[in-house]
């Protein structure tokens, strides 16, 4: 009886980690558990916390899910950040300077966007030039359209009828009639129900979630069920053999090329649905977020696999790990150099993923709990290491100083008063010894990934453990989920010889 259970748990794992959304949906689930547990006042898994997730996830997640059209087909697209922002500024700039009716400036905007996928896809399927070089070239030229055409200066604030597109709450109106008594009968059961539970659920519903959820439900059925979706897999998977095989695979790359701009377009309209004005400038770094949700859902960036649903929980990790660097007091730049780390770590999942090798799985599953292990680290080293260069740089300006140097405005903004200095002491102070111990937890943790040995796994399991402790009392419990998912990981990789040994024997995994 035990050993069959232990078989059919071993076959549904086979089947679950065979999806390429699996590794997303755990990290998801490890790290809302984490937060849950770790984090005070509202529980993470409250409606109101979840919409807001949602809410904040949609615009970056419409514009990831038309670049995991791009990627499957073995492309990529590196102008969907200019494109949001330059289609964000002129639809927001012919609506404000030349009159156009809000419907006419959306329909602007989008048929802008279509037109510069065309543009590129004919570039890529037509004419042969690299979808890296074709797309780069785009970043800069659309970027730059939308700073010329505007005069990169931001519009006035945008009609009501863009909030639609973002902010708008539908149960609003209900909620405002009941309470002016205006509502009879089924709509006023209705209305009081909205309004009792109109801090516990309804206030942070908006559109943009709704929007978010449909477009991605759509797109899914349409990739499931229509020849276009079967075309795209096909492309990416072998071109020249869908060529053989009758597929016009310059018109289904163009299309896809066009469905991936219109996308940036549509993520643009979400964006400006949320903002107060529009401005050329939006959408800088779209691209790596939009390719980091794709690949941490599973989409293989040499093309022919993945899914749009793994995309959508791409997207959510993404938000979650960046919400939990910004409570944890890091700055944008740090969230760009985790981006990056996590694009790389993605690509290291597939070609594990690709591999079928225990060995390689047991490497991954530890370089993703030392992954964890540097993130721990970023919070108390980049508030040290900030102190220690601002001290050095005033020590520097005030040398020159001394020296009868003229100082540049640059070197004067650096001189600090007596407190500004007694308050970067005392950071230096506080962070030196916890900063030592993740540094020193880090660089453990990087050793099983060359010694695989089970011990030395438990060993650094026991450290992360241990760690928690002094991350508690010196207040950065925030990053305690990332401690427990590294735990977590590192356990998981224990087991991983005998998963596969197991497996292979039930001739559930195809070696």
């Amino acid at each position: 009886m035990s050993e069959k259970l232990t078989d059919s748990i071993i076959k549904a794992l086979v089947r679950f980690f065979r999806a390429e959304w699996s590794g997303a949906f755990i990290a998801i689930f490890i790290l809302a558990i984490a937060i849950e547990f770790s984090t005070s006042g509202r529980p993470f898994f409250h409606p109101t916390n979840l919409m807001t997730i949602l809410n904040n996830s949609a615009a970056i997640g419409i514009v990831a899910g038309g670049m995991t059209l791009v990627i499957i087909t073995s492309g990529i697209d590196l102008s969907v950040g200019s494109v949001m922002g330059m289609t964000a500024a002129l639809t927001g700039y012919v609506c404000s300077f030349w009159g156009f009716p809000p419907w006419m400036a959306i329909l602007t905007g989008l048929s802008i966007g279509l037109l510069v996928g065309a543009f590129q896809g004919v570039l890529v399927a037509y004419f042969g030039m690299p979808a890296f070089i074709a797309t780069l070239a785009g970043l800069s030229i659309w970027r730059g359209t939308g700073h010329l055409s505007t005069g990169a200066q931001a519009t006035p604030k945008l009609p009501i009828d863009f909030d639609t597109f973002g902010r708008f709450n539908p149960f609003l109106n209900v909620r405002n009639e009941f309470k002016e008594g205006n509502l009879e009968g089924f709509w006023a059961t209705f209305g009081n129900f909205v309004d009792s539970n109109w801090l516990n659920f309804f206030r942070t519903f908006q559109m943009s979630m709704l929007i978010f959820i449909l477009f991605f439900l759509i797109l899914s059925i349409i990739i499931a069920n229509t020849r276009y979706g079967r075309y795209i897999y096909a492309i990416g998977s072998n071109a020249l053999g869908a060529r053989q095989s009758g597929i016009n695979t310059s018109l289904y790359t163009m299309m896809t090329y066009m469905l991936c701009s219109l996308s940036a377009a549509f993520g643009a309209l979400l964006f400006l649905g949320r903002a107060p004005y529009a401005k050329s400038d939006y959408g800088q770094m779209w691209e790596l977020d939009a390719i980091a949700a794709v690949v941490i859902g599973g989409t293989s960036l040499f093309g022919g696999r993945g899914s749009l649903w793994g995309t959508f929980m791409g997207v959510i990790l993404l938000k979650l790990i960046n919400n939990g660097l910004t409570l944890a007091q890091l700055d944008t730049f740090w969230q760009m150099v985790v981006t990056g780390l996590i694009i790389l770590l993605a690509v290291g999942i597939d070609l594990v993923r690709q591999s079928k090798n225990s060995k390689n799985v047991r490497k991954l599953l530890v370089a993703v709990s030392s992954f964890m292990a540097f993130l721990t680290m970023m919070t108390p080293a980049s508030l040290f290491l900030k102190a220690q260069i601002s001290l050095l740089e005033h020590n520097a300006s005030k040398n020159l100083q001394i020296a009868g140097e003229k100082l540049a405005n640059g070197q004067t903004a650096r001189l600090l008063g007596p407190k500004e200095i007694d308050d970067l002491q005392q950071i230096i102070l506080s962070n030196t010894s916890i900063s030592f111990l993740c540094l020193i937890l880090f660089i453990l943790s990087l050793l099983p990934i060359f010694f695989l040995n089970k011990l030395l796994a438990i060993f650094t399991s026991i450290c992360f453990i241990l760690l928690i402790i002094p991350i508690v009392n010196i207040g950065y419990a925030v990053t305690i989920p990332f401690l427990i998912f590294g735990v977590i990981v590192l356990i998981m990789s224990l087991f991983v010889d005998l998963i596969f040994e197991r497996a292979r024997k039930l001739d559930s995994f195809i070696s």
